[in-house]
């Protein structure tokens, strides 16, 4: 069966624990669009959710570092300050998603075991409907160099919907990450604004296969690394046109929450 919903949303801890330098009103805006992302989802009724995210190098370290992985355990779990995460994974399907891409061509690792990141935390807080379906963490190397290139990212989203339509289960997308920030760096506070808004223009044309002519180093220079994740997303959807819930600039970081019919 083909994705039945596809959202992308920022994962910026500052929207779970908002510390005093945070704009009271601005995380509330961008908290009322992960609540359409909700509604989203609950109105399609998904039998699992895909959720693609990065790690924050507290997972994988320098002992094993994928380019694009897999969870394929029954459970994942995580601690993000005072938050302790449990949620049920859909094993048959998260298997299933494993063997197929390295049928296709992608060197995918799995694991049943792996701390799971805030980055696929924060947007499942605020956008799991009720009752919550299982979900299945996809893993993206964002941040340790060699990362996975943007067509590459594209790429393997493009084989996922093409696995995906041949399943019984209904799907949902969620890609969770930027977008323009530059943590740990004097640039942290001068996002590119810019660059975000010219992208978001180009997803709300069906312009998204363009991204994939981006190289690792416009994305860093942009402080866009996490767009891998959804640039994932972006090859299941296609040339469809992205509806944009907000866009959200805070002096650290363009927060956006974008949606597709699908």
């Amino acid at each position: 069966m083909p994705l039945v919903a596809a959202a992308a949303c920022a994962h910026t801890p500052q929207l779970l624990v908002r510390p005093p330098t945070e704009d009271r009103d601005l995380v509330l805006r961008v908290h009322a669009a992960f609540a359409r992302v909700k509604a989203l989802l609950a109105a399609t009724r998904p039998d699992a959710i895909a959720v693609v995210a990065g790690d924050h190098i507290e997972g994988f370290f320098l002992n094993a570092v994928p380019a694009l992985g897999v969870f394929v355990g029954a459970e994942c779990a995580g601690k993000f300050g005072r938050y302790d995460y449990r949620f049920r994974v859909h094993e048959p399907l998260a298997r299933a998603i494993l063997e197929d891409g390295i049928e296709r061509g992608f060197d995918l690792l799995y694991s049943q075991e792996i701390p799971l990141d805030y980055a696929f935390f924060v947007p499942l807080h605020f956008t799991l409907p009720e009752p919550a379906p299982p979900i299945v963490p996809l893993f993206v190397n964002v941040y340790l160099p060699p990362q996975p290139t943007p067509r590459r990212c594209y790429q393997w989203g493009e084989a996922l919907a093409r696995f995906l339509a041949g399943r019984p289960e209904r799907v949902a997308l969620l890609a969770s990450g930027g977008m323009s920030h530059f943590p740990g760096t004097d640039r942290y506070a001068s996002p590119d604004f810019e660059f975000d808004r010219q992208l978001l223009e180009r997803l709300k044309q069906g312009r998204g296969r363009e991204l994939t002519r981006l190289t690792g180093a416009d994305l860093d220079t942009a402080g866009n690394i996490e767009l891998r994740t959804w640039l994932v997303l972006l090859g299941a959807v296609g040339d469809a046109r992205a509806d944009l819930f907000c866009y959200e600039p805070s002096w650290h970081h363009g927060n956006a929450v974008v949606a597709w019919s699908v």
